[in-house]
């Protein structure tokens, strides 16, 4: 508390309750009796109001969203074969060239779908848009033909339901009729498996010996072709 002073001389005073002292002068009265000056001092500073605030913060998923590419870019990795940015980028390739075949699903059931899935399905459906979308990939992917891992993975496992589906390969055939550029993507790639043997054989079953006979030709002439079991 302030120091509280004597009206009559000045010295500090003793205050008890509402009354003060002076032990210099020995003056003394109640507290309503000081100068004003001095009964403001005896009243408590006000404090501060303190006020704590507390806050409850709820974590949302902080994840973006998917990136959207654009078809240019979905080329440019299948042809780099590249897919550090996206993964499926020759799944999502095929929907955006080909949205009449795939508007029988849904965006969800899109999602769930990797190529072969996505393939194979649009071969049940649409044989046709099934063979355009073998074409496309093997197109764009061309370059890297002869390397073994790569066309595995689009022949042997990508498409590799497409060659045993007898609702695709009528279309197909007639496709490698007209069309010496897939014929040479599919025989003289760096991959020779159950795909070449099925169209073979296809070709017995469609009647179509001559075809069988170029196709068995070029893959005579596939240094990777050793044979089959």
């Amino acid at each position: 508390m302030a120091t509280i002073r004597c009206p009559h001389c000045g010295s500090p005073v003793m205050v008890r309750g509402s009354r003060w002292e002076c032990g210099w002068c020995g003056d003394f009265g109640s507290t309503s009796s000081l100068f004003p000056s001095e009964r403001a001092k005896l009243v408590p500073e006000k404090s501060t109001p303190q006020i704590t605030l507390s806050f409850t913060v709820s974590v949302e998923d902080t994840t973006p969203p998917p990136r959207h590419f654009t078809r240019t870019e979905l080329v440019d990795m299948v042809r780099r074969w590249d897919f550090s940015e996206n993964e499926w980028a020759c799944r999502e390739l095929l929907i955006a060239d080909f949205p009449d075949a795939v508007r029988r699903w849904t965006a969800e059931e899109l999602e769930d779908m990797d190529t072969q899935d996505l393939l194979c399905e649009t071969g049940n459906s649409d044989p046709q848009a099934a063979v355009q979308m073998m074409k496309l990939l093997l197109d764009t992917a061309e370059s890297h033909l002869q390397e073994p891992e790569v066309a595995e993975q689009l022949l042997g496992w990508d498409m590799c339901d497409l060659f045993r589906n007898q609702f695709v390969q009528a279309p197909l055939l007639k496709q490698l009729k007209q069309d010496d550029r897939l014929a040479r993507q599919i025989f003289q790639s760096a991959y020779v498996g159950d795909a070449q043997e099925d169209l073979l054989d296809a070709c017995d079953w469609f009647g179509e010996a001559e075809l069988k006979k170029h196709l068995y030709s070029l893959l005579t002439q596939n240094p990777f072709f050793e044979g089959f079991d």
